[in-house]
């Protein structure tokens, strides 16, 4: 299911997206898969219809969702490469960001407490 961090300067239709593209890395959502309508979502993570559309829509254009006017929303087949990519864009910016908080005189003991902190607050 996907999280929504009401408390996050990420954008809530960000939120939604990242979290379409970690089911698919996780294999919980798969190629083929319809996603849930727009208001079932919304109703599930108790947010505005237009937020989901926006993330929707945004995934559309970016090729993980494949969709037709009054059909059902479709994880695409390129999801799980895009999903992929997506990850390894991730990875490589938090190693500079790691990088960058060493050279800056960030303690190694620093940085696991930002990132202990970071696992708690997701799980």
């Amino acid at each position: 299911m996907i999280k929504i961090d009401l408390h996050s300067s990420t954008p809530i239709y960000e939120q939604i997206k990242t979290g379409f593209k970690g089911l698919v890395r996780k294999g919980l959502l798969r190629p083929g898969d319809a996603a849930p309508s727009i208001r079932v979502l919304a109703s599930r993570l108790k947010l505005n219809p237009n937020t989901v559309a926006r993330a929707y829509r945004e995934l559309t254009v970016e090729g993980f969702f494949e969709a037709k006017r009054g059909e059902e929303n479709m994880v695409s087949p390129r999801a799980k490469v895009l999903a992929e990519a997506d990850a390894r864009n991730l990875k490589a910016r938090l190693a500079e960001a790691l990088a960058a908080g060493l050279k800056n005189g960030l303690s190694t003991a620093d940085i696991e407490e930002v990132i202990n902190k970071a696992k708690k607050d997701t799980i």
